[in-house]
């Protein structure tokens, strides 16, 4: 038991504190956010392990990720409860000092290696969460302390500060039988669905307390309206001018994503006259007009509803999923339809800019299907009023809108031409969340939050289907080849114990024929080392060494002995293939005719010293052939196979043919011939190259694989990279 648990049993036994009338209505309050959230997190819970599950690369990874999904959906509720638990009695210790001081502590009374992990996880979900939220956490800090005073009250303390939530958390799922790795992806679905959603609970909770009248006059520097909207304070400021600032409540960035003010020194530092220098900006007249002549700032409202109108327009054009979009020159746009002698603000300019600039990259990188860029190009305006209204979007990796956007292109991954979209659901779905963002986008950024999770639910569900298709193909072509491998293990078997040896051409049939077939299916059904596969073996032996002229009396009568045990076993081992032929049949009689045969020969062999002529002829057993694809030896260099380690299953990977581009996803590697085989988006078998052919594909750049990491991600790490270069290169 941790001691977290220690200190949960202590203060159930104690009698419960008195809390003041705000500090319970804010409890309350924080406990209806965090009980929704929670549940949002338990119903992802299987979405995410399934995912895994499906992206596994061994048979016990995949039945560990399904049986901890199993397990967690059986404890969800307790789970749950403990959380609920351990979030009331963090409320009590701020009301008792002692505990507050040992609860401190614990973080240091480390007992074991997954105690380490688990407390590394949640000092992680502490520090990334903390400068998300770093400003409403501070003034929430302060109001506890004021609450409470005398008590002194820290952020580690804080019982909704993201180390308090995070360390309750882990407390809860303490009682529950599953690895430290699904652990540790339980924090990190806990700091994704959890902690990064926490902002409104802030908000609130603040609200809450000022209308209290617990410190009101705190300075904040944005406010924070509820549909998740950073907008400046309502002193009569224009949005060019609050633009300009840092509207997010904490000024600071979580990782992979930078703030306003940083984009905007970036593009100051490569900005000329006209703006034309900057990477992704249309020519023309820009933010400051015509050069030397003054202009009216395009109004915030005015500048909004023209973006509303291109975004109709947008709506009703078609869409060829054959030809990937230009980005939009949206600035450009906006200024014709201002007319002459007005301009965008700075801060307005700048971002539609960069945006611009994101969809340069993401229209021109080759990761994405030719039909998802078709579709995600027509997005480019209403995100372009979405940065306006709201500069989260760059700084907040996990705003909804960007989310949707790397939700849309995974989705589409494997696509490779508009022929195999007429009949694709998801494609359907997709057009749809498209069709919806422009026809219904105004100014409410929760749309794209309703949508991600309508989109989610429906790849989930779709997810499932391909996934057992694609299962299916793996079964079948991993049996297949563990099938070659058994036949290839079967002849080489019966060529070596029947070569040299001088047998009936019954024999010989029955052996290619039937009982290769036999020991084929022992070897793939039971394995080499099983009982039924060495009894089959030694049928085979025996049957070999009762055909062969014997000179010794005792090898006789025991050749006589056998017979009966001998057609016996032969006859189960057949009865096994499910069929009985009637030349099976007619083997056994001859084999019985044929044994009786050949001991009156040599008996009368070792009476007279004279071998009868056998009524059957016999000869040298040719070389039995069970499969023509002998595996073949491949010689791989160290570069040979550092090649190959690159495809591993799961991944996905475009092939250039002569007729058309194919994209596929490796299902599998069949062993010992290591063929791979890769299948479409539905998960079924489109494709099966050997070794040597993967060789031949990386040799001459035929094949590459697909770069899978979040592509808005991707579009501003490279804008971002590509602005600092400018800006090294104008200093």
């Amino acid at each position: 038991m941790t001691q977290g648990n220690v200190v949960s049993m202590q203060s159930a036994k104690r009698k419960e504190p008195i809390l003041p009338p705000v500090y319970q209505s804010v409890r309350n309050l924080a406990q209806r956010h965090i009980e929704k959230l929670i549940s949002g997190l338990f119903d992802n819970t299987d979405d995410a392990l399934f995912e895994l599950a499906d992206k596994s690369q061994s048979d016990h990874q995949q039945e560990m990720y399904f049986d901890s999904m199993r397990h967690i959906r059986l404890h969800r509720k307790t789970i749950e409860e403990n959380f609920l638990t351990e979030f009331a009695t963090n409320f009590e210790r701020l009301l008792t000092p002692a505990d507050s001081a040992d609860v401190a502590s614990d973080d240091y009374a480390l007992v074991n290696q997954d105690e380490l992990e688990m407390s590394v996880a949640v000092s992680g979900i502490a520090s990334k969460v903390t400068s998300i939220y770093s400003l409403a956490i501070m003034q929430l800090t302060k109001r506890f302390g004021s609450v409470i005073a005398p008590v002194e009250v820290t952020e580690l303390l804080n019982p909704l500060g993201p180390h308090a939530l995070s360390s309750a958390f882990a407390t809860a799922m303490s009682g529950v039988e599953v690895q430290i790795k699904i652990r540790i992806i339980l924090m990190k679905l806990f700091e994704r669905f959890v902690m990064e959603r926490m902002g409104p609970v802030y908000e609130d909770v603040n609200a809450k307390f000022i209308q209290a009248g617990v410190l009101p006059d705190l300075k904040n520097t944005a406010f924070k309206n509820r549909s998740g909207i950073e907008s400046p304070r309502s002193n009569g400021q224009s949005r060019s001018e609050a633009n300009g600032q840092s509207v997010r409540q904490d000024g600071n960035q979580s990782t992979g994503s930078f703030g306003f003010q940083t984009i905007q020194s970036l593009l100051a530092g490569t900005r000329t006259s006209d703006n034309s220098g900057i990477p992704g900006q249309g020519t023309g007249s820009g933010a400051l007009g015509s050069p030397g002549q003054p202009f009216i700032t395009i109004p915030s409202d005015d500048l909004l509803s023209a973006l509303s109108t291109l975004q109709q327009a947008v709506s009703f054009e078609g869409v060829d999923p054959d030809q990937a979009p230009s980005p939009a020159d949206v600035r450009g746009l906006l200024l014709t339809k201002a007319g002459e002698g007005k301009g965008l603000g700075q801060a307005d300019d700048d971002t539609v800019n960069f945006v611009g600039m994101l969809f340069d990259y993401i229209l021109n990188d080759r990761n994405l299907a030719i039909p998802m860029k078709a579709l995600i190009g027509r997005l480019q305006i209403p995100l372009v009023k979405l940065a306006l209204l709201d500069k989260s979007f760059f700084s907040n990796s996990a705003h909804p809108a960007r989310l949707l956007l790397n939700e849309l292109s995974s989705a589409g991954i494997g696509w490779s031409s508009s022929k195999e979209l007429k009949r694709d659901a998801l494609y359907e779905k997709i057009e749809h969340v498209v069709a919806k963002v422009l026809g219904a986008f105004a100014d409410d950024p929760s749309l794209f939050n309703d949508l991600l999770h309508e989109l989610r639910a429906f790849v989930g569900q779709d997810t499932r289907r391909n996934v057992l298709v694609e299962q299916r193909v793996k079964d079948t072509e991993l049996g297949k080849a563990k099938t070659r491998e058994a036949k290839r293990a079967v002849q080489m078997l019966i060529n070596q114990k029947a070569c040299g040896l001088r047998l009936p051409a019954e024999l010989g049939k029955f052996l290619s024929d039937v009982w290769s077939r036999v020991l084929t299916l022992q070897w793939v059904k039971f394995g080499e080392d099983s009982r039924e596969w060495q009894q089959g073996v030694h049928s085979l032996d025996t049957l070999l060494w009762s055909l062969q002229p014997l000179s010794d009396p005792i090898d006789i009568d025991q050749r006589d002995e056998l017979k009966i045990d001998l057609i016996g076993a032969l006859q189960a081992g057949t009865g096994e293939l499910g069929t009985q032929e009637d030349d099976t049949d007619a083997f056994f009689e001859w084999l019985s005719s044929h044994l009786e045969e050949l001991s009156n020969s040599d008996r009368a062999f070792v009476e007279e010293d004279v071998r009868p002529e056998p009524s059957t002829p016999t000869a040298e057993l040719e070389e039995i052939v069970l499969t023509q694809s002998l595996l073949k030896e491949v010689h791989l260099t160290d570069a040979d196979e550092a090649s190959l380690k690159l495809f591993t299953e799961g991944t996905w990977v475009e092939i250039q043919a002569p007729e058309n581009t194919l994209r596929c996803k490796l299902a599998t590697v069949t062993q010992p011939d290591r063929n791979f085989i890769f299948v479409n988006r539905r998960g079924m078998k489109i494709l099966e190259k050997s070794v040597q052919e993967m060789l031949e594909l990386v040799g001459s750049e035929e094949i590459r694989l697909i770069d899978e990491s979040q592509v808005f991600d991707r579009a501003l790490q490279s804008v971002i990279g590509n602005l600092r270069k400018l800006h090294r290169q104008a200093s």
